[in-house]
């Protein structure tokens, strides 16, 4: 079984085909942008600017107001405990109720589940700090995008807090 990847839109195609265009990807925006949670949107990695277009909406961030691109990885367990009815019957044929008693005794089922973003963190219009946040959980090429920032040259200077 394989697993099969969506025909792209051919608007966007043309537009991830650009000369410029460093990296692309198709990303459920989380928060950060004035569109509705898990809206599909459309990152351009360029060399001096972001250009995510998202809910019809085309948005342009330049590299030199963005501090950080980061993946945070968040993973959240959960214990439950859950009694077995085959168990407890099997049991209680085989033994009675003490059978009963101990095949129906509960367990613990450990559920872990991992959720990824794509954060862009940057200084905002009025020079607050912002940042944009992306599902990146199905999508690796997210990585591509945070290994181009930081191989970028950093400018230093003086920064007052």
């Amino acid at each position: 079984m394989s697993l099969f990847k969506p025909k792209m839109d051919p608007a966007i195609k043309a537009k991830a085909e650009r000369p410029g265009v460093l990296v692309f990807v198709s990303v459920p925006c989380v928060s950060g942008l004035p569109v509705p949670e898990k809206t599909m949107a459309q990152v351009y990695y360029f060399e001096d600017h972001l250009e995510i277009d998202a809910g019809g909406t085309e948005y342009n961030l330049t590299l030199e107001k963005v501090q950080e691109i980061a993946i945070q990885t968040h993973v959240e367990q959960q214990t439950q405990a859950v009694s077995s009815v085959g168990g407890a019957m099997l049991g209680a044929a085989i033994a009675g109720p003490i059978g009963a008693a101990v095949g129906g005794r509960a367990k613990e089922k450990k559920i872990q589940s991992t959720t990824s973003f794509l954060v862009v963190s940057y200084t905002g219009k009025d020079g607050a700090p912002a940042y944009i946040a992306f599902d990146a959980l199905y999508t690796p090429k997210c990585a591509d995008i945070v290994k181009l920032f930081q191989k970028r040259p950093r400018q230093t200077g003086k920064i007052e807090l």
